[in-house]
């Protein structure tokens, strides 16, 4: 076992921010090979929360992983409380909250749907979780922002919670899970290329505060993306480095601002349609390489590094083998479009450059074309 929060921390303490007088202390952030179940066992004996524990996982996850922690838990007296999750939605998280009344903390073991159930249930219990992760296709490990679906919709909203008191990462879990989970998480970091932008025209427009600390570490997460897209291995610590410390990001501001922008409300659009075969990571990705070219034509502020320009992050999407046009996942030209357009309804308060620039049909052509994402 091998405890990686000084390293992150460290990171963060490179640059300093007036949003915090001293650098921020992570979740404590554990990596192992193949013994997952000991380490939550000895967390769980640390933190002391009493005997019981609600286990939350998916049916997947449950034989890669959750049932050993199951099993050793029991195994030592604690009281386990399992819940298979079936969806990010509403239903689920109240069926957690429910089971965590009789709790003193949760594990939440499996990808984003099982974290993101596992952290609103905790932060409407006011109980803490662990976060024990078996996929890295996204940036929510960490973070205090949970995605999920209200009164019956399909589509999912990104609501506050509460972020882990600790992860729990299995290296050889995390080697073992199926490449293109890995590469939408790349995916999930490239993001952070427009919405740090759409964050600083926050700040110019509406007197947004853009924590600094907050800004590096996310700029860190990118470099840790491209450091995986083009590495000879298949590095899941460095990727997984780059998820910590965008959650991380979202933690120090209390939001999902320093991870989203632009390019994930045109997702959560397409979420809307109903249409697509795509992961988050790959549908934020392909977003993102839109929006640079839209942030090039109208924001005079863009990066003046060419690495984080549009071009630079298709050619790491074509290096991964991700998707490189929206009809990989199953859209047509007129969804993208209409996905663009209404973009801005999702989150009218928070200021992008679909905000400001507010493009129309033959406008979100022009730049479908100029990028060749059709």
């Amino acid at each position: 076992m091998r405890d990686l929060t000084s390293e992150i921390e460290r990171v963060l303490a490179r640059t300093s921010c007036d949003c915090h007088a001293s650098p921020p202390r992570a979740p404590r952030v554990l990596l192992t090979e193949g013994d997952a179940a000991e380490v939550v066992l000895e967390l769980l004996r640390d933190h002391g929360p009493g005997k019981g524990v609600v286990l939350v996982y998916d049916e997947v996850t449950y034989s890669i992983l959750a049932s050993s922690v199951e099993t050793r838990l029991r195994s030592e007296g604690f009281e386990v409380f399992g819940h298979a999750v079936t969806g990010a939605d509403e239903r689920n998280v109240e069926a957690v909250e429910s089971l965590m009344a009789g709790a003193g903390i949760g594990v939440a073991v499996g990808g984003g749907t099982v974290i993101d159930v596992c952290k609103l249930a905790a932060h409407r219990s006011r109980k803490p979780f662990v976060s024990v992760p078996t996929t890295l296709s996204h940036d929510g490990i960490a973070s205090p922002v949970a995605s999920i679906a209200f009164r019956g919709r399909k589509h999912r909203a990104s609501v506050a919670a509460t972020g882990p008191i600790s992860v729990v990462a299995d290296l050889s879990v995390l080697r073992s899970s199926p490449r293109r989970l890995k590469v939408a998480g790349a995916g999930d970091l490239l993001a952070k290329v427009t919405a740090l932008k759409d964050w600083e025209l926050g700040a110019l427009h509406s007197g947004e505060v853009v924590c600094e600390r907050a800004y590096a570490a996310e700029l860190e997460a990118i470099r840790c993306a491209e450091e995986f897209v083009v590495g000879a291995t298949d590095d899941v610590e460095v990727l997984l480095r780059g998820l910590l410390l965008s959650g991380i990001a979202m933690s120090l501001v209390g939001s999902s601002r320093p991870a989203s922008g632009s390019e994930h409300l045109i997702s959560h659009q397409i979420d809307a349609l109903g249409k697509s075969r795509g992961l988050h990571g790959e549908q934020v990705a392909l977003a993102t390489v839109l929006m640079a070219r839209y942030h090039e034509s109208l924001n005079g502020r863009w990066w003046r590094d060419p690495r984080l320009g549009w071009r630079s992050v298709r050619g790491l999407l074509e290096a991964a083998g991700a998707p490189t046009s929206f009809r990989d996942l199953n859209l047509e030209r007129e969804d993208v479009v209409e996905a663009v357009v209404r973009a801005p309804e999702i989150r009218p308060e928070r200021v992008t450059i679909l905000h400001i620039g507010r493009p129309g049909r033959e406008e979100v052509e022009r730049l479908l074309d100029e990028t060749g994402l059709m």
